[in-house]
């Protein structure tokens, strides 16, 4: 945003003005209609946005009769000018400067027939947070509410609070209404989740157009797939190209030997990977400070090893002794969120830059900070380094490197780095087991003698209630169709088996990824009144895809510490009890 105390004010506007032009290449569509341009007219009625996606909206919605609130320091001075020019009426006032006064005059612009818009999370934050001002001023002025999901194909996003939305030039911007449906006065709870679903639905049409691949069509899969006498939902023809070589690749990695090409690309990966090793060993590439003790838990697999609920362990292990832990992640939002459960109370922060998110954790009086998956983050110091070692990757993979198997860097090399090493899996723990991680445990110790080492074992508990449908639900849970977009679907498939007799049909996703609108409707159909069954972390980025009144259930997961952990907790808290001051020299 700009800033008027750096550029006179008449300036500013017009700056911003002259940028509006741009707005004429945007396409804007809705994401059930991705070929018809969509020009929506609100009505009069309050609706509420997200503070990201001012600028699609304000170009989007501009000459539509609307009122809407500006803060009164300077820079709402210059949003409240461009608003103006482009046809709204600003009342000007916020949630913590004169936002009754506000609220009073958008009031009276309701009663002169203008339609309110009101983003939730405005004016500073804390990003997609909905505060009470919109169910507030819905029911003063007895209007219904109405959401409003935005999301770009391409387009930069801003350094800041909300990581304001700035589209390309020729973006497909996605635009979605819906309203807030209830009985009596809304609710600041429903309209989240209603702006949640919506935005969720936005970005998928996105990600979809970035890709420019038609959706995913769902069909049953042949019997013996999946679990013995199940079915399992599979994508068909349409399946995007990405899925399908993820497909693949993880086929290749189950064998003792990859394709040669996958090879030859490992053996170049490799280099540049211990190349950059060799660089920060030699002290050629300096390792910065954040000025307080930093903790990291990462691993030398892909994904799913552990470090998300391991590292958010560590930061109730840390509470519990009286520090102030900060959990320094990279940002996907169902990895923020899942530590958010898991860890309530710390300071989570996720951006990329570990480095900077430590320093301001520290200057917001954190005392140690946590780096889920930091392994190869050498950039920032870290003074205790614990690595979880996969032993799911190690039994059933061929231990090759990206992209010939799942493995970053050799673990033989990686523990030699570490301070504590941390053997981790999702498999029941059987005799067989045991003695596997007994002769792991051994090597870990010829090869780094003297290092901690834990043995930890990830279970889950019986399923609980995630959605109104689920809380509404008599009996036992009772879900059809397990959905997770994991690293490792099958051991959750596993575990939904054993935990829901229930379970007759899965989807497995890519990491991170969510189910297309046709895979939506499958899904439904298949859950019935029985429901969908689903992991923690990936209930933030599914459940708001899906109608509240279908029951979500999750499968909660647990931690077992079979041995060592009294050792590395203790260095953990001899860690973070070595506080030092703030490195001012160190340079970002």
């Amino acid at each position: 945003m700009l800033s008027a105390r750096r550029i006179p004010l008449g300036l500013a506007v017009r700056l911003v003005r002259a940028a509006l032009p741009i707005s004429r290449t945007w396409r804007f569509r809705h994401p059930d209609d991705p070929r018809r341009p969509y020009r929506p007219l609100l009505k009069h009625e309050v609706h509420a946005c997200w503070h990201e996606h001012l600028l699609p909206l304000t170009c989007l919605l501009a000459g539509q009769e609307l009122a809407t609130l500006a803060s009164r320091d300077r820079d709402g001075e210059i949003i409240s000018g461009i608003l103006r020019s482009l046809g709204y009426e600003v009342a000007r006032g916020s949630s913590t400067r004169g936002g009754s006064a506000g609220f009073r005059q958008l009031a009276r612009s309701f009663e002169a027939g203008r339609g309110v818009i009101l983003t939730g999370d405005g004016p500073r934050g804390p990003r997609r947070s909905l505060k009470e001002g919109t169910a507030r001023i819905a029911t003063l002025m007895d209007s219904s509410v109405t959401v409003v999901g935005v999301a770009a194909s391409i387009g930069p996003r801003l350094a800041s609070w909300d990581r304001f939305l700035i589209p390309a030039p020729g973006a497909t911007v996605f635009v979605s209404l819906a309203p807030v449906l209830q009985g009596g006065a809304p609710d600041t709870g429903d309209i989240q989740v209603a702006l949640q679903r919506e935005v969720a639905l936005c970005e998928q049409a996105a990600r979809e157009a970035r890709r420019a691949r038609p959706p995913l069509i769902v069909r049953e899969g042949r019997e013996g797939e999946g679990c013995e006498g199940d079915r399992t939902l599979r994508p068909g023809r349409g399946t995007p190209v990405w899925r399908s070589l993820e497909r693949r690749l993880r086929d290749q990695w189950r064998r003792p030997r990859a394709a040669l090409p996958l090879r030859g690309l490992a053996r170049v990966y490799g280099g540049v990977h211990e190349g950059r090793h060799r660089l920060y060993d030699l002290g050629l590439l300096a390792a910065h400070s954040a000025g307080i003790p930093v903790i990291s838990v990462g691993g030398v697999t892909i994904g799913g090893s552990g470090k998300t609920p391991l590292a958010a362990c560590i930061a109730r292990t840390l509470q519990e002794a009286g520090h102030r832990p900060a959990l320094l992640a990279r940002g996907y939002t169902d990895e923020l969120e899942l530590l958010a459960h898991e860890a309530p109370g710390t300071s989570i922060r996720g951006h990329p830059d570990r480095l900077r998110s430590a320093r301001r954790a520290a200057a917001e009086g954190a005392t140690v900070a946590i780096v889920d998956d930091g392994f190869q983050h050498r950039r920032l110091f870290r003074d205790l380094n614990l690595l979880a070692l996969d032993r799911d990757a190690l039994r059933r993979t061929n231990r090759a490197r990206l992209p010939a198997g799942p493995f970053r860097e050799s673990w033989e090399s990686a523990v030699v780095r570490a301070h504590a090493i941390l053997t981790t899996g999702r498999e029941p723990w059987t005799a067989e087991l045991s003695r596997f991680d007994g002769e792991l445990r051994a090597r870990i110790g010829h090869l780094t003698p003297g290092v901690p080492v834990a043995t930890a074992v990830f279970g889950h508990g019986p399923p609980e209630a995630a959605s109104a449908g689920a809380r509404n639900w008599r009996g036992s849970p009772a879900p059809r169709v397990a959905l997770t977009g994991i690293m490792k679907p099958n051991l959750f498939f596993a575990q939904a088996g054993a935990a829901c007799a229930s379970v007759r049909e899965q989807l497995a996703l890519s990491d991170h990824g969510v189910p297309s609108p046709r895979e939506r409707t499958a899904v439904t159909r298949a859950a019935g009144r029985g429901g969908v069954l689903t992991t923690r972390k990936d209930l933030s980025r599914l459940g708001p895809l899906f109608d509240p009144d279908l029951p979500i259930w999750v499968l909660p997961e647990t931690l077992t510490w079979k041995a060592g952990w009294v050792d590395v907790r203790r260095l953990i808290l001899d860690t973070a009890s070595d506080r030092r001051d703030p490195d001012p020299a160190a340079e970002e």
